[in-house]
């Protein structure tokens, strides 16, 4: 756990780097955004790494249940002829940059509670 805490974290560090660099490199003035994707069902749950995607500039997702954005997600993905957007809702449920398993290799369940719907 402390390791993904850490991952998380590292992230966050990184796409601040980003936003600092970016316009620099490009030869501009001023800094980049950095976007949240944590949505309102994590904040209320506690499931959370303090200083992770919690600690973005914007997070335009993060007053929308998790229920409600795939409901805007499969709207867009027939309104707007967007496939990409079926295979987002469909995606497996990650805690971190890969897929859960069914099981680590003692046989416990790595399942989160919000991922469950």
């Amino acid at each position: 756990l402390a390791l993904q805490n850490i991952q998380a974290r590292i992230r966050m560090v990184t796409a601040y780097l980003f936003a600092q660099l970016l316009p620099w490199v490009r030869g501009r003035s001023g800094f980049l955004l950095v976007l949240g994707s944590a949505n309102v069902d994590e904040g209320l749950r506690g499931y959370l790494t303090k200083y992770d995607c919690s600690a973005a500039d914007l997070n335009p997702i993060g007053a929308i249940s998790k229920l409600d954005l795939k409901r805007m997600l499969l709207w867009g993905a027939k309104e707007f002829n967007y496939s990409v957007l079926d295979e987002i809702v469909e995606a497996p449920p990650t805690a971190e940059l890969r897929p859960m398993a069914d099981g680590d290799e003692e046989g416990r369940e790595h399942s989160q509670t919000d991922e469950e719907d």
